[in-house]
């Protein structure tokens, strides 16, 4: 029979300091995670903001031709109404 008894069946785990050490590891990198999606959001949404503010002076009709979301035709006809209503006030006055 070839039994070691020198050789134990039991599962040995790491020492408490490893397994904290990756804990915290494991933390630091799930928070670097996040705050790189974060970042890449906010850098995302100024990307957009100068593109969009680079076409927000063009009229309803034009953005709609270059197929322009619904949202900004809907700011170009409101600030479109506002400045007819500005001229209408300069009239009456």
């Amino acid at each position: 029979m070839n039994c070691n008894e020198a050789t134990s069946t039991l599962l040995v785990s790491r020492p408490l300091t490893e397994r904290v050490v990756a804990d915290v590891l494991d933390g630091l990198r799930a928070a670097a995670t996040a705050f790189a999606a974060l970042w890449e959001r906010r850098n995302a949404s100024q990307r957009d903001e100068r593109v969009y503010g680079s076409i927000a002076e063009l009229n309803e009709y034009a953005l709609k031709d270059i197929g322009a979301p619904d949202w900004l035709v809907a700011r170009a006809a409101e600030r479109r109404e506002t400045q007819h209503l500005r001229w209408i006030e300069l009239d009456v006055r």
